[in-house]
């Protein structure tokens, strides 16, 4: 990561945690956030926006970013409650969770993309925060992790979906067997490919 927003943060002593979000896009299952606290100046090698990692450097990286923390949480929000109040406050409201299950209690929350409203806390939306800042290219990777692996254990209990491999986004292949199948009960029925195939007869 050639440009590191944490360092002046570190410098100023501020305690803060970055915050990221995964499946937001996704046809099926959750959407998932974490936040992670790192020590000042931290540097963990090839850590980046979880997109440009592959699966293995991801899996590679995930055990070193939760070791050196000095804190880390997880949250989620599922697909009644992204039906019910929309995928945006059901983002906003994993990230707020995340933040909130942290052993230790930040000043300062840097999000990736949007500041979360109402998380109680100074908050710091910002646009490729992912790519930018290491706490939340940190907390990008473990909500990652943590999702895909939750994606592939649902695929066993859901089969015909693939969703081992696309992990609920829409592929051509994760449409197709939609059209298929009809959703399971999983499917985010509010999307739009998912609520306009479900209307298709079988």
């Amino acid at each position: 990561m050639r440009d590191n927003l944490d360092l002046k943060l570190w410098q100023s002593s501020t305690l803060f945690c970055g915050v990221d979000e995964v499946g937001r896009g996704a046809l099926a299952g959750p959407v998932v956030a974490a936040a992670v606290i790192l020590p000042p100046h931290t540097e963990i090698d090839g850590a980046d926006d979880s997109k440009k990692l592959t699966p293995r450097r991801r899996l590679q990286l995930e055990p070193e970013i939760k070791g050196r923390s000095l804190a880390w949480a997880t949250a989620w929000a599922g697909h009644r409650f992204i039906d019910q109040y929309n995928i945006a406050n059901a983002t906003f409201h994993a990230m707020r969770l995340a933040v909130r299950r942290l052993q230790i209690r930040p000043e300062l929350v840097l999000a990736d993309g949007w500041a979360i409203p109402g998380i109680g806390l100074p908050c710091r939306g910002i646009i490729h925060g992912d790519s930018s800042s290491l706490s939340i290219a940190c907390a990008s990777i473990i909500a990652k992790v943590w999702r895909d692996r939750l994606m592939i254990r649902l695929s066993g209990r859901y089969p015909g979906y693939g969703l081992d491999r696309h992990k609920g986004y829409g592929t051509p292949a994760h449409i197709q067997a939609l059209r298929e199948f009809g959703p399971s009960p999983i499917h985010r029925r509010t999307f739009a490919p998912v609520r306009e195939l479900s209307a298709l007869p079988q």
